[in-house]
């Protein structure tokens, strides 16, 4: 009987490591064949104001567990610049002032639905867990001091995942915001049980790091290349926070996936890769959001799951300035993340049971 499960009953049953746990899994799995995921679809339709509907969809399967799944969010986003700086907004337009977001999982031996549920707290999950996962494979192993950019949604996964992987002796964090960070620093300081420092720069959160990790809604770039220092290991939420600056710098590199960004699908354009397609919305073919493709330099390089897997290394000396350029979100993530989420719900008896004939049909579809 498939079920429904909340945020609250994901966040009870799925605890970070769990997460990281599975996420390992199916990217070995992905590595060996056994699981697959496809490239995110992004559809845009202008409703006034830099604002736009986008419906998003992605999907993967884990062959490994039997599961397939759809993340689909119904969203409005909208762009603005603070201080020089673009940020990408979801607003809060549904009922209540919440947003729009579901996940269905489906049985791969049967084709039936086995659960669905919001996004929001599974999102962050995925989020962090695979940026551990780099951590675990690129970062020297005596990394102990974390420099994150950013204290909002992603930032507190991404503290809670790297100290996960790399028990943190320190963390340095900034975010433009200095009321967020000062709080942000007293909240995991008191979590987490480690000195976490509010600093007034990004760049003084990147001084003496082992590990960076850049967690923000920038799409322009938070560091800078010749700030970071011999030994480091870097990974982003998305790269427009990097720039091809912290690319040229790094020794070895990895991305996520190949495909680089979504297929978005735009009223007047047609079909178009790019990371974020704000200057093509607003002002068409005129500029372009990356001096390069982002789909042909991340060609160049081995995904995160082939170094997961152990056919390609993380890391070569401890010396060397390695990055993670998570530059793509991918369906697969949620098949992991979702399939956890869903047994340990069964095992605690959470969740609602709703009948599988509201999903089913006799008629050949």
């Amino acid at each position: 009987m498939p079920k429904i499960l909340s945020n609250e009953i994901i966040e009870q049953v799925l605890t970070m490591p769990a997460c990281i746990d599975v996420m390992e899994e199916a990217y070995v799995a992905w590595a060996n064949d056994q699981a697959i995921t496809r490239t995110r679809s992004d559809t845009y339709m202008p409703v006034g104001n830099s604002t736009y509907y986008v419906l998003k969809t992605m999907d993967g399967i884990l062959g490994t567990r039997g599961i397939g799944s759809i993340r689909l969010n119904s969203d409005l986003i909208q762009w603005s610049v603070k201080d020089g700086v673009t940020k990408k907004t979801k607003l809060r337009s549904a009922q209540g002032g919440r947003y729009n977001g579901m996940v269905l999982l489906f049985d791969t031996h049967t084709g039936e639905i086995k659960a669905m549920f919001p996004d929001g707290f599974i999102q962050k999950l995925r989020v962090a867990a695979t940026g551990a996962l780099s951590v675990k494979y690129m970062a020297r192993k005596d990394a102990d001091v974390l420099g994150l950019i950013g204290t909002g949604w992603q930032a507190t996964g991404a503290i809670e995942a790297v100290n996960t992987v790399r028990p943190l002796k320190q963390v340095k964090v900034y975010s433009t915001n200095p009321k967020h960070r000062q709080e942000f620093a007293d909240t995991y300081l008191k979590k987490l049980g480690i000195p976490v420092l509010a600093v007034d720069s990004a760049r003084e959160a990147v001084r003496g790091a082992s590990i960076v990790s850049t967690a923000t809604n920038s799409l322009n770039r938070v560091i800078e290349g010749d700030w970071l220092e011999p030994g480091c290991h870097v990974y982003c939420v998305k790269y427009s926070e990097l720039g091809d600056g912290v690319r040229s710098k790094a020794d070895w590199l990895a991305v996520n996936v190949h495909y680089a960004t979504p297929e978005n699908h735009i009223p007047g354009i047609g079909r178009v890769s790019a990371t974020d397609p704000i200057d093509l919305l607003e002002q068409g073919f005129e500029k372009e959001a990356l001096s390069e493709p982002e789909d042909e330099w991340a060609k160049t390089f081995p995904e995160l799951h082939e170094i997961v897997n152990g056919s390609v290394v993380g890391r070569h000396n401890d010396d060397e300035i390695t990055l993670f350029v998570n530059n793509n979100g991918i369906g697969l993530q949620f098949s992991a993340a979702g399939a956890a989420a869903l047994q340990l719900a069964e095992e605690q008896n959470l969740g609602i049971d709703i009948p599988i004939d509201w999903f089913v049909q006799t008629v050949h579809p």
